[in-house]
């Protein structure tokens, strides 16, 4: 779905709401002629009925004008929040959809710009639209029309001057587009600069870079100053501009009209009318640069939405619904992952995994940094897609699964623990949303983390901020630990999710999970977490090095041999060949 089809959604009340404000600006045009007519036929011959007439349609032309305002606002409203809402609602929909490479590529502040700033400029281009599109060219024209029906002999001075007046805010306007163009990748780039401080504060604190940042940020900054100061001395010269022209055909009209009145070829009232309309023109055509500004910025928004909209996930559920699975998710999962290889970009992270994991068996994966632990990690729940190879579950290829039904099966414990705002129960929920509170304590007291949790205020329903800064390292692990067990799937994954426990707790976890019926997938740099898996795997390079128990694995495997070394599990010898 792209914004236009949004839009049409509310095709009826926004065509609603333009007629009625054409309707407004028909009667407003109307007022000079009538004002024309007073001075001309009651208050220069003094006709008092004349006057009382057509000051009560006077008074009347307005009011009506109001009420179809009112009722054109109302519409304006109403189209642009809803359509707002809509799309607001598809982005959220959208982002979550699309492919962990396809949401770093865009960026988290580009994102977020899409979804509130675009939006609302969307939003603010309908509105005016409705209001003021219809408003600024019918009371231009309008104006032009009635000059003629006023004065044929003065109206090519509105022609003349509406031509000079166009060409003036339209270089106006054509400039301002462009500066905007840059303004919203400035505004891009310094939500990045920002959020990356945001997210990296601890580090850039501990190496003391905090002046650097700052330099940083101010460069960003003092980049979108220029060009927003740029904007606004394009945008300054329309009024100045176009009130020296408009006064000047002013005073063109009362030389050329002049005579005409003592001609009698024109009358004073007249005179007064096209004076009203030239302003009339000019008031126009300013409020028409405003309108085609926020025009452009809904324009660009509408791109850059339309753009995220139009992202096609590479990872999507098969053509096929009708493969689903044969067994209950939680029932433990036989993995085998065959030629098994994986790129990002041009760079080969996995090169050619072959492994069969037993179901119900407790595996480890161990290997230096950038061996491609993550990597294989994320693509057994298709986050990524193998480049070259096959992943199957239970003797089904993953690629064959919906993603409910795959995910359904996989429990995970990423790397960086990770809590949303809400509560403790919400998020244990988040595994399985009609879990009783028993399940949710048992959870908790094989993640080690029922004590604390009941000494909260409120247990369960203890508040959790924003990513759980509320609670130290090792809370959130024991509750995104927690979160995993509660889900009670066939195939839990702990991506290095043990790194800030303690020993003891650490070792009470490895024993409750030793007793889950499900394959266990525990990624660990701790080789002492891992001593009593049934089988540890050692990657490095993207490679799978070595399949064994401790004592083997000393044997056959060179890095297996320097991390044991280096953490001591080993003393003295050389390494293997």
């Amino acid at each position: 779905m792209r914004v236009i089809d949004v839009l049409k959604e509310n095709k009826g009340r926004a065509l609603t709401g333009f007629v009625f404000k054409s309707l407004e600006a028909i009667l407003e045009l109307l007022v000079p002629f009538l004002m024309a007519h007073i001075i001309n036929y009651g208050i220069h011959p003094g006709n008092l009925d004349y006057i009382k007439s057509r000051g009560i349609l006077l008074f009347v032309l307005p009011l009506c004008g109001y009420l179809l305002a009112l009722v054109c606002q109302w519409f304006a409203s109403i189209v642009s929040q809803s359509t707002g809402t809509k799309l607001r609602a598809l982005l959220f929909d959208q982002v979550n959809r699309l492919d962990l490479q396809q949401s770093q590529t865009l960026g988290a502040s580009s994102i977020a710009n899409r979804m509130i700033n675009d939006t609302h400029n969307i939003q603010v281009c309908i509105a005016m639209a409705i209001r003021l599109a219809s408003r600024c060219p019918i009371l231009l024209v309008g104006a032009m029309v009635m000059s003629f029906v006023v004065s044929p002999q003065l109206a090519p001075i509105f022609i003349v001057g509406g031509l000079i007046l166009g060409a003036i805010l339209a270089l106006i306007t054509l400039a301002s587009n462009r500066i905007l163009a840059v303004i919203q990748d400035s505004l891009d780039y310094l939500g990045q600069v920002f959020a990356e401080n945001l997210s990296g504060m601890r580090d850039i604190r501990s190496f003391a870079s905090q002046k650097r940042e700052i330099e940083h940020f101010d460069r960003a900054n003092q980049s979108l100053e220029d060009q927003q100061t740029l904007l606004a001395r394009a945008q300054s010269l329309a009024n100045p501009a176009s009130l020296f022209v408009v006064n000047l055909l002013i005073a063109l009209i009362l030389y050329f009209g002049a005579p005409l009145v003592n001609l009698g070829a024109l009358q004073q009232g007249e005179i007064i009318a096209l004076v009203n309309y030239m302003n009339t023109i000019l008031l126009a055509l300013n409020v028409l640069v405003q309108v085609l500004v926020m025009i452009s910025r809904g324009l660009a928004g509408i791109q850059r939405v339309d753009e995220l909209l139009a992202l096609k996930p590479s990872i999507q559920d098969p053509d096929q619904a009708s493969q689903a699975l044969d067994q209950s998710p939680t029932q433990a999962v036989a993995v085998e992952m065959k030629e098994l290889s994986f790129a990002y970009g041009e760079t080969e992270i996995l090169k050619t995994i072959n492994l069969s994991l037993a179901p119900g068996a407790f595996y480890a994966i161990v290997g230096p940094t950038a061996a491609g632990k993550t990597s294989l990690l994320n693509l057994l729940e298709r986050f990524y897609e193998p480049t070259r190879g096959q992943i199957y579950f239970n003797g089904q290829a993953i690629q064959t699964l919906s993603l409910e039904d795959l995910r359904q099966m996989v429990s995970l414990v990423p790397q960086r623990a990770a809590l949303l705002r809400g509560t403790i129960r919400s998020n244990l929920l988040m595994g399985k949303a009609d879990a009783s509170d028993d399940d949710l304590w048992q959870a908790l007291e094989e993640a080690q983390a029922a004590d604390f949790v009941r000494q909260l205020d409120g247990g369960l329903d203890a508040k959790v901020s924003q990513g759980g800064r509320n609670f130290s390292g090792g809370q959130r692990q024991r509750l995104t630990i927690a979160r995993a067990l509660v889900k009670d799937a066939g195939l839990l994954i702990l991506d290095d999710a043990l790194s800030a426990l303690d020993f003891a707790t650490e070792a009470r976890i490895r024993s409750q999970l030793a007793q889950k019926p499900a394959t266990v997938l525990l990624v660990s740099q701790r080789l002492a977490s891992v001593l009593d898996a049934d089988q540890i795997i050692v990657l490095n390079y993207g490679q799978v090095e070595a399949v064994g128990h401790h004592e083997e694995l000393l044997e056959t495997s060179p890095s297996y041999y320097a991390m044991a070394k280096s953490q001591k599990l080993v003393e003295g010898g050389s390494p293997v060949a």
